[in-house]
This record gives structure tokens, sequence and C-alpha cells, in this order.
């Protein structure tokens, strides 16, 4: 099992960054603008791209005020190298109203396949998210109709 592990700063405060890690509006600033997700233990959230060609479902698992965690389940359109797999966002406070935001996808079982595009993925969606929460949207990376490689 091998993971994907992104760190990065924001001027901004937890409470300020929780909505857009949790929310299927705030998911829509900067990850996808077509998503359904409630901010719910139990509940599942579903992320779509390409038109809808490919759907990621992911349970929520954890849900505290400094902490988030989903894992990936089956569905017809989910890729199988994601089932299993755990996204994880960590928020924690650092001086001058700025977060450290600790992102993983986890539990990948090789790094071959998507693994490589998706780690460099992550690493784009972070800025997305880390300038959206600065009051800087740059709007989704992945948007309705539209293909990227990636996912």
């Amino acid at each position: 099992m091998t993971d994907i592990l992104h760190r990065i700063t924001v001027a901004a405060t937890p409470e300020e960054i929780w909505p857009l890690v949790t929310t299927a509006n705030g998911f829509r600033t900067w990850w996808t603008d077509d998503c359904e997700a409630i901010p719910k233990v139990g509940s599942v959230a579903i992320f779509r791209f390409d038109g809808g060609a490919v759907e990621f479902h992911f349970h929520m698992d954890e849900l505290t005020p400094r902490r988030a965690a989903w894992t990936c389940v089956p569905a017809p359109k989910v890729p199988d190298e994601w089932v299993g797999t755990r996204l994880t966002f960590d928020l924690d406070p650092a001086a001058k109203a700025r977060t450290v935001v600790r992102f993983g996808h986890l539990g990948w079982r090789s790094i071959e396949g998507e693994y490589p595009a998706c780690n460099t993925v992550w690493g784009e969606l972070m800025h997305r998210l880390k300038d959206s929460s600065e009051g800087r949207p740059r709007g989704p990376y992945f948007t309705s109709g539209a293909s990227r490689s990636g996912y």
C-alpha cells in the first residue's frame, strides 16, 4: 500500500477552510463542479468527472472540527483502483490566522496505473483549495463536460 500526501499552508482559519472540504458548494470552488456532498458521517459523497463517465463515491467516515475522512466505495462508474482508498483533510491551526492543510489519498494498492497522474492532480488541487480559501477562487479544476487526464 502507498499513499499520496500533500501539505500546504493557507492564510485562512480552519473554520474558513472547513466548508470547502466538507460540502458540495465548497468542493465546487476548487475540485469539481459536478458533485453531491453533505457533511454528515455515514453519508456518501459523489464526485463526477468527464461528463459523468467517471464517478467516485466516498463514504463519510470521520467528521470532527479539524478532520474529514472518506473511504471510496464500489459503484458502477468508480475505477476499481480507487475502491478502498481514503481521502483525509486535517486542518491544523498555525500562527497569524493560518492553517496547515494536510491532505492524504491513502491506501493505493500500487504506484502503477492512475497513481502518478492522481498525485499530480492532487498537487494542483491543493493550490486551488488554497486560492479559494484565501478569497481568490479560480474555479474547479474539473468542469462538467470537460475531459481532463488524471482520473
